[in-house]
């Protein structure tokens, strides 16, 4: 669970309301999150502003959360090619190149991704069975409470790959990310509006 309200990065990350240990696979989903991303965040006074996808934002400010600062990242692991989502392919993919190869981060709808993946991280950061079955029913769950359910995973690369098909398969899975979306002050007046018209 994520704690705090809004862009600001006040707040921890908690698992069973205890901080959680960032490493492992949920390190690794932060890392995801921040690198394979196009917003920005900024602070102007006491208020902190977005650039880009609204999404995009509330993932840089969960790595934040986890200690992590998205410039920092970009610096380590410089992007050399991406993807941008696409709403026919429901994805977006990055490539980064790393110390001895390059990695490749993908973020997008469950359906898509999941059958792309041939395993996961564990919370130690080890590579384990995936099982797509609880998988899915994590998404459910947390589809039923009114989140938007994003997959996260990677891929190791040659440090010469490209961002092909190829690139694309064989992923390792990360984790998911729910969010919550609460609709506008404005979008209740105008459906209110709406009904009593």
């Amino acid at each position: 669970a994520v704690g705090g309200h809004g862009y600001a990065p006040d707040g921890e990350i908690t698992h069973d309301t205890l901080p959680a240990t960032i490493a492992g696979a949920l390190r690794e989903c932060l890392v995801a999150g921040a690198l394979c991303n196009d917003a920005g965040l900024s602070r102007e006074g006491q208020h902190w502003k977005i650039t880009g996808d609204p999404t995009e934002a509330a993932l840089l400010v969960a790595a934040r959360k986890g200690g992590l600062d998205e410039h920092t990242l970009q610096a380590l692991y410089p992007r050399r090619d991406e993807l941008p989502f696409d709403a026919s392919r429901q994805f977006m993919a990055t490539i980064h190149a790393g110390e001895d190869a390059a990695v490749v981060y993908l973020k997008g709808a469950l359906e898509r991704l999941l059958p792309r993946c041939s395993g996961c991280l564990d919370s130690q950061g080890r590579k384990a069975p995936l099982d797509p079955a609880s998988i899915e029913a994590a998404a459910h769950a947390c589809a039923a409470q009114g989140m938007r359910v994003l997959l996260l995973a990677k891929r190791v690369a040659p440090a010469s790959q490209s961002l092909t098909p190829e690139a694309i398969d064989g992923l390792t899975l990360l984790g998911l990310v729910g969010m919550i979306d609460p609709p506008r002050k404005a979008a209740i007046a105008a459906i209110r509006n709406c009904h009593s018209a």
